[in-house]
């Protein structure tokens, strides 16, 4: 599926609105840290008029909505933090860049749900000079600076062995939880063939796949 998302990811969101936090007095923040599966603005050019989690019907229905009313149940009102990385996908080996997403990190969150990694395959000729895993686990611990933070990390929802087994290095050395999504992607039935004209649109996470994300990662939580 990784050729068939030709959603770029630059300009996924303007910078000055890579991070965007909501604030309901609630005692638990939460992190979302993402890319166009998070958080893509509209694009028009590509049939892409919304601003939510990309192939979702509706907000409510992207996986961090989705997630967000799971966990309200449990804690009562959250406070909720949503950061569109998909540039630093494509920059993954800058360390420096990753300033560029101070206000993520400045939230200060209890729980940082890291679902991101499918645009690093956009880079992969830079793979062996910058192994992923490294720069992976910096871009975590910059966001994850409470100690006691809960980090949840999911794997790709497209598969990549490459990506995937970088990701789970970092998340076993650092005791992190891991959330498989890779079935999902093998599904068609969990994305939006055919309700979009563009490609790259329509093979992301309709409801159904959006729902079953948000669900693998609220039970971890």
């Amino acid at each position: 599926m990784f050729e068939k998302n030709t959603v770029k990811a630059t300009e996924q969101v303007k910078k000055e609105r890579y991070v965007e936090c909501y604030q309901q007095d609630g005692k638990v923040k939460v992190l979302f840290i993402g890319n166009s599966i998070t958080r893509h603005e509209p694009k028009p050019e590509i049939g892409w008029d919304n601003d939510w989690g990309m192939a979702a019907s509706c907000r409510e229905n992207d996986y961090v909505h989705v997630a967000v009313r799971f966990l309200e149940e449990k804690f009562g009102k959250i406070n909720y933090c949503v950061a569109n990385c998909g540039h630093w996908e494509l920059n993954y080996y800058n360390d420096k860049m990753i300033t560029d997403w101070q206000r993520a990190r400045d939230f200060n969150a209890d729980i940082v749900v890291v679902r991101i990694g499918e645009n690093i395959w956009n880079v992969k000729d830079k793979f062996m000079e910058h192994p992923i895993a490294p720069h992976f686990d910096k871009m975590i611990k910059y966001f994850a600076i409470n100690p006691n933070a809960k980090v949840i990390v999911t794997g790709l929802f497209w598969r990549c062995v490459e990506i995937e087994s970088a990701i789970k290095h970092v998340v076993e050395e650092n005791n992190y939880t891991f959330v498989c999504l890779e079935d999902l992607g093998d599904d068609c039935k969990n994305m939006a063939i055919g309700q979009y004209w563009h490609e790259g649109v329509s093979v992301h996470p309709a409801d159904e796949g959006m729902r079953k994300i948000a669900e693998r990662i609220v039970e971890k939580i």
